[in-house]
């Protein structure tokens, strides 16, 4: 068995428990050596599926770890993903920290195992990574990881994940061993936002190339670039990697080259920046039922926002991140088909400061569609199928931009159980199709559907199949028991 496979059945197996009888591990949305990522749900959270990660731990590891998610749930930006519960529990006799936090739709690093980012999308990306940066390193904090996997979709925004923020003062922690994406100065405990800016370097690399840069961050001598690297990101990417912690730009110098400044301080202005070209189509590679990762926005990019002020982050990564495989699937079906009741968890102590209300809320976000002028024709009634049985059938709205990427047909099926008043009680995928994106999408409208009421007090298990084209979307219903 491949050591990637060893891994996964040890944290797989965990699923179906149950945290502190509040949380229930669901689904595993991923896993490395040193922690699992589950999805998960509680009554306290409302009606929105959560992530919960698990992380072995002792007590040394908690006395470190369980303030730092602490300070780091106190915490509200735009594009940092927001903390939501986090302590100590036992699974099989064995010790675990876990923190529940708000769920993305999709990773940096799931995109890049179909594509690399154009220089456009990744000068989109850069934004707002950087004004989560500028906000932390204000605060003395640094993110610590940042890497392709902790750059998250939500929506049509991008946040960083929040759960390895710490002090400067705090140094590194030493549970994992060093990657390309710590600096070469993290050998010896040291933290510092020059660290961020390493990692930083690392990622918008891989981004552009589908590589980390080669070396494990160990090597006193630079890095290396290849020589068709992007020639807009060449000198920003090698100064972000070099070796020296001193010789790397800050995120105000990386801001003021992001936005075309030219400032004193500021990066070669030889550098080119079209921050402010519009963005141009790009075509998928075709695949069966699936969908090409990353829809870009077709309208022209409007002059990037002051840094950690943005009153309009939703602009700054137009379906970059959202368009393609989403790690939400509903939780609700396991709650539809158990007994299990959850309990309330206690409420956690934040204290966040006055930062924009809710905008880093992956859990309740609600993706802003484009503009009308960008929303396919609406199917007419005899494009939906027959559903002889409903009386109100909702057909998901998709946005063009991610129309374009369907190739073929997506085909979504979702069973949902519907109480005696003809209202749909709960929804869930019936089986694991290729796109999550269009999933949510199909669970969303399925939950909205109705059907005629029932004279028994019996609720009945029905089955709506939803078919996603360029051409439109149609739904139809099938009753199954």
């Amino acid at each position: 068995m491949e050591p990637s496979e060893l891994i996964s059945e040890v944290w797989t197996r965990w699923q179906g428990h149950v945290i502190r009888d509040e949380f229930p591990l669901a689904r595993c949305l991923g896993c490395s050596d040193h922690s699992g990522v589950f999805l998960t749900n509680s009554a306290a959270l409302g009606p929105s599926d959560a992530a919960l990660k698990l992380v072995p731990a002792d007590r040394a590891l908690a006395e470190l770890q369980l303030p730092r998610w602490k300070r780091a749930g106190g915490i509200v930006h735009p594009h940092l993903l927001r903390l939501l519960q986090w302590g100590g529990c036992q699974l099989g006799g064995l010790p675990f920290l876990y923190v529940v936090m708000e769920l993305a739709d999709q990773t940096l690093a799931q995109v890049l195992q179909r594509r690399a980012l154009t220089d456009d999308e990744a000068r989109e990306m850069l934004v707002p990574t950087l004004d989560a940066l500028a906000f932390l390193h204000g605060q003395d904090l640094v993110h610590g990881q940042l890497k392709p996997v902790n750059i998250l979709g939500v929506g049509d925004q991008l946040k960083l994940a929040s759960d390895t923020i710490h002090r400067i003062s705090d140094g590194t922690m030493s549970y994992k061993a060093p990657t390309g994406y710590d600096p070469p100065e993290a050998r010896h405990g040291s933290s510092s936002t020059a660290g961020d800016i390493w990692a930083l370097g690392a990622c918008l690399h891989e981004a552009l190339t589908r590589h980390p840069p080669t070396g494990s961050g160990e090597r006193s001598e630079a890095i290396a670039l290849s020589a068709d690297f992007s020639p807009a990101f060449r000198d920003v990417v090698a100064r972000c990697l070099d070796p020296r912690p001193q010789n790397r730009p800050s995120v105000t110098e990386l801001v003021a080259w992001a936005r075309g400044q030219a400032a004193a301080s500021a990066l070669d202005a030889t550098v080119p920046l079209a921050a402010n070209v519009p963005l141009e189509p790009t075509t998928p590679e075709p695949a069966p039922r699936q969908i090409a990762p990353a829809p870009v926005a077709r309208e022209a990019a409007s002059p990037a926002p002051p840094v950690a002020r943005s009153q309009n982050p939703r602009a700054l990564l137009p379906a970059v991140l959202a368009a393609v495989a989403i790690l939400a699937l509903g939780w609700t079906g396991m709650r539809m088909f158990g007994s299990h009741r959850i309990a309330a968890p206690p409420p956690a102590s934040h204290s966040a400061p006055a930062q924009t209300p809710g905008a880093a809320a992956p859990l309740a976000a609600n993706a802003r569609e484009p503009g009308s002028k960008l929303l396919p024709p609406k199917p007419s009634r005899s494009d939906l199928g027959t559903s002889p049985s409903a009386l109100h059938e909702e057909i998901p709205e998709v946005p063009q931009s991610a129309r374009r990427t369907i190739s073929g047909h997506i085909k979504v099926w979702v069973r949902v159980m519907v109480d005696q008043d003809g209202s749909v009680f709960a929804a869930t995928t019936d089986r694991v199709g290729s796109s999550r994106y269009f999933e949510r999408r199909a669970i969303e409208a399925a939950r909205k559907w109705t059907f005629p009421p029932s004279d028994t007090s019996a609720r009945r298990l029905m089955q709506i199949r939803f078919d996603f084209s360029r051409d439109g979307t149609t739904g139809r219903a099938v009753t199954l028991s």
